[in-house]
């Protein structure tokens, strides 16, 4: 199938999703005629969009404002780190993909022409306006075809308006019928005025109104143009005969009255030249203006076709841009055939992109799409452009990031801690097996999902710092000399570079996110970023159970040496700290049944600002 054809059935799939159900059918029938395999392939893609959203895979939640901060205020407010060392797609996961406001969901070719049709409107009521307003003609009859075409333009002006999209068969009828309306008005008027002044014996006002039409009718041919966009060779075929209407208007006046339109060949004598020289230049202008009006449509309509192919990387369409971080931009972006949302990661090369970054997001794809674990972002796919753009595409996930839990619902029960961290324990668990250290472990990297039917489903994303345990004297500065990570959260050795990372490192990391979703705020969180990182290879940790009751001895054992500052008093792996975790007294105290109560409590509550 050629690229063109896919480019119609995308056309009129977008077209059918903005119809009711029950209307897609007989309207999907009348747009394609007799093509019973183009119905067909809409129809099948129609078809699987509506098992998506019975599944509830299409349905997404409201965005919050993003906040960004490498280090909460002193007042101790969790404020989660966004594009610290790398990007989380948080942003991406919220934003809405149901309608969008009318001009971006109304089809283009619809809005164009009905703003053509807007101003032949305009055109005709000025024409009305000048002819017994300010001229007083006093021959009345003469409005009649004006006011027909302000009649019709003004109905097809609301039929264009609404919200119901219309078949490409039905726009270019009614484009080819208001131009063409239009033009047989307006000739009207002319034959009907030239001959009016012709017989009162006013010369110089028929030539008047003549001058007047080529004016007109320039308009008509650079708006047609401009509104229009199609082939050169299509809109040949419209603008040519229109340049040379009011020519052929004249002429049929002259042939038919004869004696009544002789002032032209009298006034060529006076001038010492023939009436075809009174009116070959401006048959010239319209020409060369109708010729300028076709290559500027096909100018126009190459460039929207190059418009619409920039916002595609393979068969990903892009939306809107959501933001930029240390890695590279962040897009929402929709398969171009299953229609299904996901959240698109792009570099593009040139001065904006230097080697070393361009080496972390192939590292990060790479190691990503590596992992298979359940609890780690899936990558759906990997590519290149001819421009040199790198991207890749991450699965969509409804929920809320653990620092969007915090900082909208404040600490959160031991339970659910420990049921969260369990999760993360063992997509970290394959990781470590792999020799990988995540070294950006934060609440806004792990996500708590709704996945399946499932709630909770804790989800590890941005492996764009991730380092191999075996790699000796592994870089740890940016070519600014910047520390890779987030202070909040680094591990002490991280923060000094005094050793060798290795998974000990990301279970000091992980128990700093477990203090933070217990007390509502990370251990060291005062002095700025570097005073941050002392503190975490320095000072002594506050037992979470003095910032908030009713946290668990044992749990509190638990974060307490996660949180150890020499690695050998640490769990040594994630193994290891998931097994302590399950033992602990609340492990039990929160499950699916829960989560999923908790979750639909907190659909119908309303959303307070940040």
């Amino acid at each position: 199938m050629t690229p063109e054809r896919w480019r119609q059935i995308d056309d009129l799939f977008d077209a059918a999703l903005r119809l009711d159900p029950a209307a897609r059918a007989p309207w999907l029938r009348e747009a394609c005629g007799d093509d019973e395999e183009l119905r067909t392939e809409v129809s099948r893609l129609l078809a699987a969009d509506a098992r998506a959203e019975r599944d509830g895979f299409l349905t997404l939640h409201e965005p919050e404002p993003p906040i960004k901060a490498e280090v909460p205020a002193p007042d101790h407010r969790p404020r989660p780190v966004d594009e610290a060392g790398g990007f989380t797609p948080k942003t991406a996961i919220w934003a809405r993909t149901g309608p969008q406001p009318s001009l971006e969901t109304r089809s283009l070719a619809q809005q164009r022409l009905r703003e053509m049709t807007i101003i032949y409107l305009l055109i005709a009521g000025m024409m009305i306006f000048w002819k017994y307003a300010v001229v007083r003609d006093p021959d009345w009859t003469q409005a009649i075809p004006y006011l027909v075409v302000i009649t019709v333009l003004g109905a097809v002006a609301f039929r264009l308006s609404g919200p119901k999209p219309l078949s490409p068969s039905l726009l270019k009828a009614m484009e080819l019928g208001v131009i063409g309306m239009v033009a047989a008005v307006f000739a009207i008027a002319q034959y009907q005025t030239m001959l009016d002044f012709s017989l009162r014996g006013q010369p110089m006002r028929a030539q008047l109104v003549m001058k007047n039409r080529v004016l007109i009718t320039a308009v008509l041919i650079l708006s047609y143009g401009i509104y229009v966009p199609l082939s050169w060779s299509r809109a040949a075929m419209v603008v040519g005969p229109l340049a040379l209407l009011p020519f052929a208007t004249l002429l049929t006046l002259y042939l038919r009255h004869p004696r009544t339109m002789g002032w032209l060949e009298r006034m060529g004598l006076e001038e010492g030249t023939t009436p075809l020289a009174l009116f070959g230049f401006d048959v010239m202008l319209l020409l060369i203006l109708a010729a300028g009006s076709a290559s500027g449509a096909h100018l126009i309509s190459r460039l929207q076709r190059q418009v619409k192919e920039a916002r595609q990387l393979g068969q990903y369409r892009l939306g809107r841009r959501l933001g930029a971080g240390g890695m590279g931009e962040v897009y929402l972006a929709e398969h171009q055939f299953l229609k299904r949302p996901c959240a698109l990661k792009l570099i593009r090369s040139g001065v904006e992109s230097s080697p070393k970054a361009l080496e972390r997001f192939e590292r990060e794809v790479r190691l990503t799409a590596t992992l298979s674990h359940p609890n780690i972002v899936e990558i759906y796919d990997y590519g290149r452009t001819e421009d040199g753009t790198y991207y890749y595409v991450m699965e969509y996930l409804p929920g809320l990031s653990l620092a969007e839990l915090v900082e909208h619902h404040g600490p959160l029960p031991p339970a659910r801690v420990v049921y969260l961290l369990r999760q993360v324990a063992h997509a970290l668990r394959e990781a470590h097996t792999l020799g990988l250290i995540h070294r950006d472990i934060k609440p806004s990297n792990i996500f708590a999902a709704r996945r399946g039917g499932s709630s909770d489903v804790a989800k590890l994303l941005d492996f764009g710092l991730v380092r191999s345990a075996a790699t000796v004297n592994a870089p740890h500065l940016s070519e600014e000399g910047q520390i890779l990570g987030t202070p909040l959260f680094m591990s002490p050795e991280q923060a000094t570079g005094g050793r060798e990372l290795d998974e000990r490192s990301d279970i000091y990391s992980l128990g700093v996110v477990a203090y933070f979703l217990l007390t509502g705020r990370p251990p060291f969180d005062e002095g700025g970023g570097i005073g941050v990182l002392i503190a975490h290879a320095r000072d002594p940790v506050v037992p979470p159970s003095q910032l908030r009751a009713g946290i668990p001895e044992d749990l509190e054992r638990i974060v307490l040496r996660c949180l150890a500052k020499p690695p050998a008093d640490r769990f040594p792996n994630a193994e290891s700290l998931e097994l302590a975790l399950a033992a602990c007294s609340c492990s039990g105290d929160w499950d699916q049944a829960r989560a999923s109560l908790w979750w639909q409590a907190a659909d119908r509550a309303p959303r307070s600002a940040p």
